[in-house]
């Protein structure tokens, strides 16, 4: 079984220079029906889901074309979380690892100076905290696995009309 990460990624090669892939991205994204669903600046596009299928562990595509040694475009790919929710995400975290680390501190000082260390308190609720994150990461990527295939399978339409404009 594979772990979950933070923030899944993937590669995909493409046998055209990176300005060329991503020109061609837009033409296809702004010639369908439904280009709301997708932006794209430079050499990134990012894809979404519709709105009424939007869920707080909904993730969105982000894609960027890098240039190859031989010229062709790499595509990266990477799933996250909507802005507001990473933004909160990683903010929790935080506080839950800056209460492990001052209430280490805090409560090895009280300790080592022979007080009641109940900064170490601090430690267990911080370190319950951060693995409480993790579990909902885990969670919210399960939920949201299907969202994570149908934006793959949207890239790789949006691939193969990109291939046909070419012949």
């Amino acid at each position: 079984m594979e772990q979950p990460r933070l923030r899944p990624t993937f590669d995909v090669h493409v046998e055209r220079p990176p300005d060329d892939t991503m020109r061609a991205i837009r033409d296809v994204l702004e010639s369908a029906p439904r280009s709301r669903r997708c932006k794209s600046k430079g050499r990134c596009a990012e894809l979404y889901l519709d709105d009424e299928k939007r869920k707080l562990w909904t993730p969105y595509l982000s894609v960027q074309a890098e240039d190859e040694p031989d010229g062709s475009t790499r595509l990266h790919a990477r799933f996250a979380p909507y802005p507001e929710v990473w933004t909160f995400f990683m903010f929790a975290y935080g506080v839950g690892w800056f209460a492990v680390l001052f209430g280490g501190a805090f409560g090895y000082a009280q300790w080592a100076s022979g007080e009641p260390a109940w900064g170490l308190w601090g430690v267990a609720v911080g370190g319950v905290a951060v693995l409480g994150l993790h579990i909902v990461s885990a969670l919210g990527q399960r939920l949201g696995a299907g969202a994570m295939h149908e934006l793959k399978s949207r890239l790789d339409v949006l691939l193969e009309h990109v291939d046909a404009r070419r012949s």
